[in-house]
């Protein structure tokens, strides 16, 4: 028997396939940064891909700790095409404000609830998505100083994206 609602249990799932479909957003961006010869922005991309596939068993864990059944839904396919890197990173930061969004919401019904369990499961989730919110509103920020991303500007850029996961790990 759950120890969680089975109405909780379909939240979580519903979430555990938003992680999904995010592993899947940042991977078709990264196959179109390295298609346009951004290494370092796939890099990330790719590195991103994977941690929101970590996300995803995060929730997997859980729901079937909690006595639930994760079961990963339909999804529909992830856009793939971009007119430029600077639309692509603005997407990104939608679509984090969007999962910021989500995991709120999930919050929300798991205080309603008096779910403590389920309450304390989701505290690392927003502390990641306050992570996640800074990171990209940063990268939208040096896009903005860098202006037009062309030529050396490109590069500039790339190789800064690029190094964010060296950085990350140095500190």
């Amino acid at each position: 028997m759950p120890i969680i609602k089975e109405e909780t249990v379909k939240l979580l799932n519903d979430h555990l396939n938003e992680e999904h479909y995010s592993a899947n957003l940042y991977f078709n961006m990264a196959g179109w940064c390295e298609k346009q010869g951004l290494k370092g922005c796939s890099s990330f991309l790719y590195n991103h891909s994977a941690e929101e596939h970590t996300h995803l068993e995060k929730f997997r864990e859980y729901i079937n700790k909690a006595g639930g059944q994760a079961i990963m839904g339909e999804m529909k396919a992830p856009e793939c095409n971009f007119n430029s890197v600077a639309e692509l990173f603005e997407k990104i930061i939608k679509h984090e404000e969007y999962i910021t969004n989500c995991i709120n919401k999930l919050v929300g019904k798991a205080m309603d609830d008096k779910d403590y369990v389920t309450l304390k499961f989701l505290e690392w989730f927003v502390e990641e998505q306050l992570e996640e919110e800074e990171l990209f509103n940063d990268i939208i920020k040096r896009i903005k100083i860098l202006g037009d991303l062309e030529g050396r500007n490109l590069h500039t850029f790339d190789k800064f994206v690029g190094n964010l996961d060296k950085e990350e790990h140095n500190s």
